[in-house]
């Protein structure tokens, strides 16, 4: 498994987003609302997973099979705290590209 991106069709999450599919990479574009990581999976060729972080437990399980995140959502006093407990639950490697 790939890593996660996080807030990939925010404005750094698709600048990450298709720097790594330029590398040949192949990240999991990952976000809560399903339109826009569809149409961006679609133009990069890259695979999705919606979840939100308002949902711990689906938030965890998302993350099992996920060696690290590159967490991309913001503001980060917002959306920080959510992955980082889901990631110290799960044993991802967390890092943070908004705050």
């Amino acid at each position: 498994m790939s890593i996660l991106l996080y807030g990939a069709y925010g404005y750094t999450g698709r600048l990450i987003a298709q720097e790594a599919e330029d590398r040949g990479l192949e990240p999991v574009l990952a976000g809560r609302d399903a339109a826009q990581l569809d149409a961006l999976g679609n133009a990069l060729n890259l695979p999705t997973r919606v979840t939100s972080l308002s949902e711990p437990d689906r938030l965890r399980r998302k993350l099992e099979d996920v060696p690290a995140v590159l967490h991309c959502a913001g503001p980060f006093v917002q959306t920080a705290p959510p992955m980082v407990e889901a990631c110290l639950d799960t044993g991802t490697h967390y890092l943070d590209l908004t705050g």
